[in-house]
């Protein structure tokens, strides 16, 4: 029997950190290395502590192969050169000095690959000495491709060396897309006659498609199929002085089959996208045909049926989870996975008509993301039509959904605590200008920060012109300061270095220190 590869997670201990800095630092490893100074315990099991675990989805590896560990995995979150935008690592390997030259390295980078594409890395990049022809073989066979050589400046020596730059495109899926978001029209289409009810329908569609949202939403439902029929009335309706039995409201509120067909026509008209929410099987079944994805409201949540058919259709799915526990949350995604569905996406939801702004809980859109590993959004029920919104946009929302009418004083359960047209346009406007300020998930320097990083940032510069053989005091001749327009020196971290070093040559007012410049 073959023996396969496998994965253990290094730990900030003394065994593992013993382990790693005695590959580190055999002489061929060494060779290739672009920091090619051995380590010493001490400071390394420090650093190994401190920099090999800064991120959690991202931890180092040990590869083993059989009974044997073969080779140590780090990652660090970076920026591609290929497209700034896609999620990347950074990914370096040291293969166990006796393993070199079997076509170890190779397996263990293809076998991290996939696990690096269930993480949602995009690309994994790679940096290679230009002597280092092993490793260059390495990463090739492992599909990785050749980007392009840079520069690197070598941060304690000054010395600058040229590295090769691989780069493995793990995921060609598109750019991430813009925020969709969803006019929840909801029952407020609902005024009197048929056709007066299609007209105002119809309204709403304007104005949702006239304030950019992707989609507007209706909803369809039977009173018979919601409730039992002595089912009373809810005290947030008889607090906003409505006082009929919620199954005669939903009776009057109920949307006629045959206005579907007309609401989708006149939609796709205006090319803004159709959607209905669900409250039985018959109901699913009139909308299906005329939408390309679904949407289950929150306390539908446990109704096996929808998300049955809703696993069956094979469209996308937003999974409202208001009013539901993480129990109730867990079943309903692994039903739909189980069945089948695909393209799940789950909505943060206060189910409270108006909710306060202190019930949205945005916090948890981040932990949905990591526990399920799918899309979140926001399905909004607070009155005020930015701060919600934007935020959740800001912690990963990919679905933003939100009630609107034409005037809140319309009589009706919903419209009171909707956006009118004119707050729903400005909703579209603070997302939209929102995602643009999203931008890299990795920290960086933006081209914009260029001039003012040169200009701004403090370096070791000198505060008096300096005489050949004048020896380097803090306070005296050098000190760390803002260079403006003068030469720009290395960076205040080496001033202890410096401190009591000789001048190579006379320096100017201002110049900065580089290596290079003491004897």
């Amino acid at each position: 029997m073959l023996e396969e590869y496998h994965f253990e997670v290094v730990r900030p201990i003394e065994t593992h950190a013993m382990l790693v800095m005695g590959w580190r630092n055999d002489p061929v490893t060494l060779q290739m290395s672009f920091h090619s100074e051995p380590k010493h315990w001490d400071a390394f099991f420090e650093e190994f502590k401190r920099d090999y675990f800064c991120y959690p989805d991202l931890p180092p590896l040990f590869i083993w192969l059989g009974s044997r560990r073969v080779a140590f995995i780090r990652f660090r979150r970076c920026l591609s050169p290929a497209d700034p935008m896609r999620k990347c690592c950074e990914i370096s390997i040291i293969v166990e000095p006796s393993q070199r030259g079997k076509g170890v390295g190779t397996a263990c980078l293809k076998e991290v690959k996939e696990w690096l594409k269930q993480q949602k890395y995009e690309h994994i990049y790679a940096e290679v000495k230009p002597e280092n022809i092993a490793s260059q073989k390495m990463f090739e066979r492992a599909g990785f491709e050749r980007y392009s050589d840079c520069l690197r400046t070598h941060e304690d020596t000054g010395e600058e060396v040229i590295l090769l730059r691989y780069i493995l495109r793990a995921s060609q899926s598109p750019q991430r897309p813009p925020v969709f978001i969803v006019a929840e029209a909801g029952s407020n289409w609902r005024v009197g006659s048929f056709q007066r009810d299609l007209q105002m329908a119809k309204a709403l569609i304007r104005a949702a498609s006239d304030a950019g949202t992707d989609a507007v939403k209706f909803q369809v439902y039977r009173s018979r199929t919601v409730y039992v029929e002595n089912a009373g009335m809810p005290h947030y309706l008889t607090k906003a002085d409505i006082r009929e039995d919620i199954s005669k409201l939903f009776d009057d509120l109920s949307m006629p089959y045959e206005m579907i067909q007309d609401l989708a026509a006149y939609c796709a008209e205006l090319k803004i996208e159709f959607m209905a929410t669900p409250f039985s099987v018959a109901d699913f079944k009139a909308i299906d045909p005329f939408v390309k994805r679904h949407k289950i409201a929150s306390y539908e949540i446990g109704h096996l049926r929808l998300i049955e058919l809703a696993a069956g259709t094979q469209k996308p799915l937003f999974l409202s989870t208001g009013a539901a526990v993480e129990e109730e949350i867990a079943w309903a995604v692994n039903t739909f996975n189980k069945l089948g569905g695909k393209d799940l996406t789950l909505l943060q939801c206060t189910a409270c008509y108006p909710a306060p702004i202190t019930s949205a809980h945005l916090n948890v859109l981040p932990w949905f993301k990591q526990r399920y590993r799918l899309p979140v959004g926001l399905s909004d029920h607070t009155l005020d039509p930015l701060i919600a919104p934007v935020a959740a946009v800001a912690l990963g929302a990919s679905v933003i959904e939100k009630h609107f009418t034409l005037h809140k004083n319309l009589p009706g359960p919903d419209h009171i605590y909707a956006l009118t047209p004119e707050e729903l346009k400005h909703m579209v406007a603070a997302i939209r200008e929102a995602e643009k300020s999203l931008g890299w998930e990795v920290k960086g320097v933006d081209s914009v920060e260029d001039e003012l990083r040169e200009f701004a940032c403090r370096g070791i510069q000198a505060i008096r012109p300096i005489e050949e053989g004048e020896t380097f005091h803090e306070g005296i001749n050098i000190d760390i300061l803002r260079p403006g327009n003068q030469r720009k020196g290395i960076h205040p971290r080496h001033i202890a270095a410096i401190e009591g070093k000789k001048a190579s040559y006379k320096i100017p007012l201002g110049s900065g220190i580089r290596f290079g410049d003491w004897q």
